[in-house]
């Protein structure tokens, strides 16, 4: 009969003491926010790929053809930047096929070799200049022009910035609404960034240094998943 008194008392002096940690522990919930940053910045270099297409009857011919013109290309690229911001991105000899009617077949004609060059210009008002030339020079090759900044960690710091400050604001609204406060910090993702992306809005701002070949500026924004921990108010 003692040990069932004993066991009685004990199991009781553990849930009171339970209920004591439960209600001394403070309630908290989670709150998830994604916020962004964005900064938009002016573009400070263009990058353009240029080259030739060449023919010839044989490749010796074909690649004579092609060194010809690819000189004096290159002595422009060099009058409008720096090697070091000059490369190879194709250099690519085929044969040249067409089809016999008469025979049914393929039939070798030639070859041709393509040879391009991925250019960054520092200077954006040389850039038409610079198009014009090569084309003169004999360049049949132009695309992808685009612009961009030499340096993006400072733009996307202000992003990092500007998202995390975001972050803190609306997860401290949710507590607000909620009667929580003493937010946390747990965890913070990045959900993506992207740069290089012109806006009109941001167009509108630069106007005055727009020409022809240049867009507004450039929109970097950074996007991030945070994690916060509340507490309940007592």
């Amino acid at each position: 009969m003692q040990r069932k008194v004993w066991a009685l008392t004990l199991v009781v002096v553990l849930l009171i003491a339970f209920s004591a940690l439960a209600s001394a522990a403070p309630e908290t919930f989670t709150i998830q926010v994604q916020a962004t940053g964005t900064v938009y910045v002016p573009p400070t270099k263009a990058q353009m790929w240029v080259g030739a297409k060449t023919d010839g009857i044989t490749a010796e011919e074909t690649l004579t053809n092609s060194n010809q013109v690819m000189q004096d290309i290159i002595g422009i690229v060099g009058e409008f930047t720096s090697p070091e911001l000059v490369r190879t991105s194709e250099f690519n000899m085929y044969q040249k096929e067409r089809w016999d009617d008469a025979t049914q077949q393929s039939i070798p004609e030639g070859f041709t070799l393509r040879h391009v060059f991925e250019v960054q210009i520092s200077d954006l008002a040389k850039v038409a200049p610079f198009l014009d030339q090569v084309t003169q020079a004999g360049a049949n090759i132009i695309y992808g022009l685009q612009y961009g900044v030499q340096d993006n960690r400072t733009p996307r710091e202000e992003a990092y910035r500007r998202a995390m400050d975001e972050a803190w604001w609306k997860a401290n609204l949710l507590a607000d609404a909620n009667g929580t406060g003493n937010l946390v910090l747990e965890s913070v993702e990045e959900s993506y960034y992207y740069g290089s992306t012109f806006d009109t809005e941001g167009a509108s701002m630069s106007e005055g240094q727009v020409d022809s070949f240049m867009p507004g500026q450039l929109q970097v924004s950074v996007t991030l998943q945070a994690t916060f921990r509340a507490g309940l108010a007592e």
